[in-house]
């Protein structure tokens, strides 16, 4: 009896191992965001050289109103966007581009917030969407950030439409 549990417990731990191991040493062999593609038997093929990101400028240029609003759609829980709508546990977001940051009549920004200075530029909007908790460190907002550029161009092109004279975009 004490031999088969003795199998049994060799043989969970060894597979235990196998799969520890893959795990820790997987991206050794197939590294993640290679410029390479796998292809269906599990080889690697060449995938050319990898196109060249475009600027937030551009992509503020290319970005719609239209697409920021619906991105924005997960901001409503904690914001409204039509000018001179109550605050929520954020701020009203209408008339941001180009404001005081931390500044907003009626609303009690966290120290962190209200410490930054200057007005929201489009590079700042853009930093402070990819991840709000490392551009102002401390901030009780606790929304992760937008990951794709393309998002946060598309939200920072709505709330420049939300506002009543936005600077010019950034050239591309």
């Amino acid at each position: 009896m004490f031999k088969t549990i003795g199998k049994g417990a060799a043989g969970a731990g060894l597979a235990l191992l196998v799969v520890v191991g893959v795990n820790l040493y997987g991206d050794l062999l197939v590294p993640v965001g290679a410029d390479q593609a796998v292809g269906p038997v599990g080889l690697t093929a060449a995938s050319g050289p990898a196109a060249p990101e475009a600027s937030f400028g551009a992509m503020l240029g290319a970005a719609t109103a239209a697409d920021g609003k619906k991105v924005a759609k997960k901001c409503l829980s904690c914001h409204t966007f039509d000018p001179g709508g109550p605050n929520k546990v954020g701020p009203n977001l209408a008339n941001t581009v180009g404001a005081d940051k931390g500044k907003k009549p009626g609303f009690a920004y966290s120290g962190a917030v209200a410490g930054l200075g200057g007005k929201w530029t489009y590079d700042d909007l853009n930093a402070f969407l990819t991840k709000p908790s490392a551009f102002a460190p401390g901030t009780k907002m606790t929304f992760a950030g937008l990951p794709k550029a393309k998002d946060r161009a598309a939200v920072i092109a709505y709330l420049a439409s939300l506002t009543a004279a936005p600077p010019p975009f950034p050239a591309p």
